[in-house]
């Protein structure tokens, strides 16, 4: 099993948001991959977009305390994202016919398959239409 996992925007908003819908599910994942010894992985498009939908979600100051704990997290390495996975990304959204697939979600998928990740923790379906698998494996549908 790859120690590594692709961190995606729902369980990050999940995790820092306790009144969010999957706060208790995305805690329960954080538990199992630090028992396990697992890192989590995610782009600097996560980044952008975990921090700007807490900011619309629960205000200024959570946002910035979200920002400040992901850069300073052991267990979760961003990684930019490079021209080259932007055009894989490209390609794939151009391709893929998914109404609710995002950019940021095609870039995720480059970026998997970059770095040989095959699991995303998260709370969206499209990363197992796409062929990975998920955790929390009950939640995402």
């Amino acid at each position: 099993m790859n120690r590594w996992i692709l961190a995606d925007t729902s369980a990050l908003v999940g995790l820092f948001l306790r009144d969010d819908a999957w706060h208790a599910p995305a805690k329960e994942v954080l538990e199992e991959l630090r028992s396990g010894r697992r890192r989590m992985l995610a782009t600097s498009d996560i980044f952008v977009e975990t921090v700007t939908a807490i900011r619309r979600w629960a205000g200024y100051r959570p946002s910035i305390d979200a920002g400040e704990a992901l850069k300073s997290s052991r267990l979760v390495t961003f990684v930019p994202v490079d021209d080259a996975a932007r055009d894989s990304a490209w390609r794939l959204f151009r391709k893929l016919n998914d109404p609710r697939l995002s950019l940021t979600d095609c870039t995720s998928f480059a970026v998997m398959e970059r770095f040989g990740i095959k699991e995303a923790f998260t709370f969206h379906a499209r990363f197992r239409r796409a062929g990975f698998d998920v955790l929390p494996r009950s939640a995402a549908r």
